[in-house]
Formats: C-alpha cells, sequence, structure tokens
C-alpha cells in the first residue's frame, strides 16, 4: 500500500493524536494539511510541531490529501463530515457521528444515495487488548456469548465494543437506563493533574441493553473512568462454555473440565506500546506497524487510518458504515452523564440504515415509557 497521506480538519485536542502518528511512523503517514480557524493558531502548531498548519479549505484541498479526517468539536463533527464529503473528498469522521438522529440520517442518505465514502474513527475495536479480546471471542472458546457487563467507555464507544463482543448485528433493542450522580474527588482531567482534594458530584450512567437475539450488555461508566487513577475499568463477557473476566478466562475443555488462564499483555513500560497480547501460548496480537512507540489509542487510530486508505482504494469498510451509525443511534437512546436522574426506557424504532428499512421516521424513538 502507497503512503496515506490525510489532511485533518479540526485544531483541538484531537488533532494530537494525528500528529504524533504522522511522527511516529513517517514512511507510512503524511499530514499533507491541518486546518485551523485562526492565523495565530496555525503559526503555533508550524512553529511548536513541525506541521503544515493552514487556515482555509482552499490550502487543505491543494495539499492533495487522499481523504480528509474531521477531527472537530462533537457539535459540528457531522456537518463537517458531510461539507467535506459533499465536496468529493473521502472523509474519515471521528467520533461521535452524530448528535441527533437527523444527522445521522443525513450522513447515510450522503453515503447511500449520493455515493460519498466516509467512515467513522470508532478506533476501540482496533485497541490491541480489545482486538485481542475480540479474536479469542470469536475463537468460540466461550461458546455463544450470551452477555456484557462493560465499564471501560461510554456511549457510541461502549455500544460498539458491546456489538463486537457479543456478536449483535441491527438487532432491535430495548435499553432501561438511570444517571445517578454520586460524589468524586477530582484527579485529573484532559490536561493537569488535580490535587485540591475539591469532590464534586459526577453522573454515573447505568443502562441495560436488551437485543432481540437475546443477549443483552450491562452498561456501567463514569466518565472520571478515563483518567482518573482511582476509578478502574472492568469487563466480563459471559458466553455459554465460559467467561472472560478482564484479563482472566475461565473455559470448559473439549472434555468439558473447567480451566483458567490469564491473557497475557506486555508493553513498553516508558511509551505503554502493547507489544505483545498472548493466551496459553498463542499470539492474539502484535505490533501492525513494528514497534514505533505509539500507545493504544494512537495505534487504534493508526489502524483506522491505513483502513481508510485501503476502503477507498476498493478494499473493505473499516467498520460498516451501517453498523457505526447505529452504534451512535444507541448511544442516543443510553443515559448521558447529566440527564435527569429517573429511570427511562427506549427501544429502536425504524431507521434507514438498517436493510430492510421501509418508511417513515415516526417512533424512532420512545421514552419514558
Amino acid at each position: 500500500m502507497s503512503k496515506v497521506r490525510f489532511a485533518v480538519v479540526g485544531s483541538g485536542w484531537r488533532s494530537f493524536f494525528y500528529i504524533r502518528i504522522a511522527k511516529a511512523l513517517p514512511e507510512i503517514f503524511e499530514l499533507t494539511a491541518l486546518l485551523c480557524r485562526s492565523r495565530e493558531k496555525a503559526d503555533r502548531f508550524r512553529r511548536e510541531y513541525g506541521v503544515r498548519a493552514v487556515t482555509s479549505d482552499r490550502e487543505v484541498m491543494d495539499s492533495g490529501p487522499d481523504f480528509i479526517v474531521s477531527a472537530v468539536s462533537e457539535n459540528s463533527i457531522a456537518e463537517t463530515a458531510a461539507k467535506w464529503a459533499s465536496l468529493g473528498f473521502p472523509v474519515l469522521s471521528e467520533t461521535p457521528a452524530g448528535l441527533s438522529v437527523e444527522q445521522l440520517e443525513m450522513l447515510w442518505n450522503l453515503y447511500e444515495n449520493s455515493g460519498c465514502r466516509i467512515q467513522i474513527a470508532e478506533q476501540y475495536q482496533f485497541y490491541p487488548r480489545y482486538d485481542a479480546m475480540i479474536r479469542l471471542v470469536q475463537s468460540g472458546i466461550l461458546g455463544e456469548p450470551v452477555s456484557l457487563d462493560i465499564s471501560a467507555m461510554h456511549g457510541c464507544h461502549a455500544a460498539s465494543i458491546i456489538r463486537c463482543l457479543l456478536g449483535t448485528g441491527l438487532e432491535e433493542t430495548g435499553i432501561t437506563g438511570r444517571t445517578f450522580f454520586l460524589p468524586v474527588t477530582e484527579t485529573r482531567t484532559r490536561y493537569e493533574v488535580l490535587t485540591t482534594g475539591t469532590i464534586s458530584k459526577k453522573g454515573q450512567a447505568h443502562a441495560i441493553l436488551e437485543f432481540e437475539n437475546g443477549r443483552a450488555a450491562f452498561y456501567d461508566f463514569l466518565p472520571e473512568q478515563y483518567r482518573s487513577p482511582i476509578r478502574s475499568r472492568a469487563i466480563r463477557l459471559r458466553g455459554t462454555r465460559g467467561e472472560i473476566f478482564n484479563d482472566t478466562v475461565s473455559y470448559l475443555d473439549g472434555d468439558n473440565l473447567p480451566r483458567q488462564a490469564p491473557i497475557l499483555t506486555r508493553s513498553d513500560p516508558v511509551s505503554g506500546e502493547v507489544l505483545s497480547v498472548s493466551f496459553e501460548g498463542k499470539p492474539l496480537y502484535s505490533p501492525v506497524f513494528g514497534v514505533c512507540g505509539l500507545p493504544e489509542d494512537e495505534t487504534a487510530i493508526a489502524r483506522m487510518l491505513a483502513g481508510m486508505k485501503e476502503y477507498i482504494t476498493g478494499g473493505p469498510e473499516i467498520y460498516p458504515f451501517r453498523y457505526a451509525l447505529e452504534d451512535a443511534y444507541l448511544a442516543l437512546l443510553m443515559p448521558g452523564f447529566s440527564a435527569v436522574s429517573d429511570w427511562h426506557q427506549s427501544k429502536t424504532g425504524p431507521r434507514p440504515w438498517k436493510q430492510g428499512y421501509a418508511g417513515s421516521r415516526k417512533n424512532l424513538t420512545q421514552e419514558a415509557e
């Protein structure tokens, strides 16, 4: 595959992932341009990070990217993806795909009816540890997956991992959820370490997802789990013949005798790069681009970038677009972190990205039933 040449629209915190990837793997990835809102910010990016930072759409176009990465704020993400796709550029859009059903429908129409090439950068399935777990489940060692307790990521990210681990497709889904507001000591933000000991109430979202195929997911997430050293993450996946609880696999062997073994992850202690994941001596993951110093987030996003290049040159989708929209849709039905703290119920309804969709957008969601 030839070098992956991409331009990033947006200069917030998301853009730094793409800068780091291009710096770590210059023989594979080339950041052709980074679009900033102001000349001052563009000057700073050029000076501090050595990237081609620009301030106009024309400069982005003239940089000759294979595709555009839409990495703006959530409130602008769908419109930005639609704009560049309508201009004829393939677009890899950051998550969430959209913040309303109307936005998701708009993106589907561009993809399905206007021939636009859009993909969503839902990277969690490509985290080395989750990738390894997905492969292990697909091996059949647990039998048929039946339920998942997940407290590791939020919203569309959680919906995506639920889909990958439980093997759900576009099944109709019922959701019961509530947000609890509970006290926690603030420890870190995206930009700083907090040591004042301030305690504040944060929304902790809980939801039960019941799929029409009989499988179920139990979702629990507090935003502090992404960064706080006093809040851990956890996954328990149960199948008919065993379960995975974080890094421990318990299962029945061919003689129906119980066995237990760990999933072994070896990481670089400095960079955090995952060097290998294995189970019972069998490799489940090795660095896709060779050892390059990228931690899990950037590793996963780099795989999305490489997958986007493959897709636009005739290969398969990175993650089927209809699944990406479904994940964003399920996230809209799940409780958020600032919702009224009452139990509510919702369920999926007709949506155009589901095969066999036949008409009205009425009753897409039915809440407070």
